[in-house]
């Protein structure tokens, strides 16, 4: 099994959380029939639920807490990558400091939910291809896709500058 580091968006965890925790439940409705029992009706799987904590350590432990509060603060959707499973969207929900034992240690809490709307679009928008947009860089792409540079430069080699991308262009993903 690979068990690489945990990331979202472009932020990659130091030290992978101490403790993870995935919870995903059925939306089930019952009925009941008088006399007869009950029927379930399924409506399909909800979202994910990440949460978990970890530890920052290091004189620039304050710093790490920082940059990951940064995150928090921007907002929005991203791929989140968990050690050992295949990236999915997400919305990052929650960042608690727990507390600082020293300067140089902290322990922190967050929690993830799964933006099961956002990656239905996507498949249909970025099925194939993704079209530029304005201040996207190669690198954005390829973090906010989950894809590797590489895989995206091997595919589009009319990219001359990877810096430079033009507004519109479309670019091959698969």
């Amino acid at each position: 099994m690979n068990l690489n580091v945990m990331k979202f968006k472009n932020y990659i965890w130091p030290y992978n959380p101490s403790n993870i925790e995935i919870s995903v439940q059925r939306a089930l409705k019952e009925v009941i029939i008088p006399f007869k029992g009950s029927i379930f009706q399924d409506y399909g799987r909800e979202k994910r639920v990440v949460s978990g904590s970890g530890q920052f350590f290091g004189e620039d432990c304050i710093d790490q807490f920082d940059e990951l509060f940064f995150l928090f603060k921007r907002g929005g959707s991203g791929y989140l990558t968990l050690p050992g499973m295949p990236s999915f969207l997400a919305i990052f929900k929650g960042l608690e400091l727990i507390e600082t034992s020293t300067s140089e240690f902290l322990n922190y809490s967050f929690e993830f939910w799964e933006d099961l709307a956002q990656e239905e679009i996507n498949s249909i928008l970025y099925e194939d291809y993704y079209t530029v947009l304005v201040g996207d860089t190669l690198w954005s792409i390829a973090s906010e896709l989950n894809i590797p540079i590489e895989t995206l430069l091997m595919l589009n080699t009319n990219i001359k500058n990877p810096n430079q991308l033009k507004v519109g262009e479309r670019l091959r993903l698969r």
